[in-house]
C-alpha cells in the first residue's frame, strides 16, 4: 500500500478473471477496470481499462475525480447471480469429500492437498456470502 498521511494507505480493488475481489496496492495488469482508494475514506476513483494506471493520488481534483461511496449500495451490487453460482459450485465440490484436481501455474493437473482444500473452502464460503441472496 501507498502510505499516506496518519496511517492512511492507497488500495486499488477490481474483479480478477476467476469472479473474485482482489485488494492490491498495485493497480492490476493492463485491459482491467479497477477502484482506488483509501483506507478510512468513503471517496473511491473508478478508473476504466483504457485509461490504465493512474498516480496513486487519492487527492480529488481535476482530472482525478472521486465520488463517495455508498457503502449499502455497494454491498447490494456484489450480489450476482453467475457467480453467485460458480461459488456454490466450488463450495460443493469443496465439501463433498472427493478429491479435488486442479491445473497449477505450468498447466499440469494435481490434487489439492487437505490443507488447500480448507483454504479453498473459506474462500468459496466468503465468495457465497459476497455474491449470494
Amino acid at each position: 500500500m501507498v502510505p499516506l498521511a496518519h496511517g492512511e494507505e492507497v488500495y486499488y480493488r477490481w474483479i480478477n478473471e476467476r469472479g473474485n475481489e482482489v485488494h492490491s496496492d498495485r493497480p492490476p495488469p493492463p485491459g482491467i477496470d479497477y477502484e482506488v482508494s483509501r483506507t478510512g475514506s468513503t471517496l473511491k476513483r473508478v478508473v476504466d481499462a483504457d485509461e490504465g494506471a493512474v498516480p496513486a493520488e487519492v487527492k480529488p481534483r481535476v482530472g482525478n475525480e472521486f465520488t463517495s461511496v455508498d457503502e449499502a449500495a455497494a454491498s447490494r451490487s456484489k450480489k450476482n447471480p453467475e457467480l453467485c453460482t460458480r461459488a456454490q459450485t466450488n463450495l460443493d465440490a469443496l465439501t463433498s469429500g472427493a478429491r479435488v484436481e486442479i491445473r497449477d501455474t505450468n498447466g499440469d493437473k494435481r490434487f489439492l492437498t487437505d490443507e488447500e482444500i480448507l483454504v479453498e473452502r473459506a474462500k468459496a464460503e466468503a465468495e457465497v456470502s459476497v455474491y449470494c441472496p
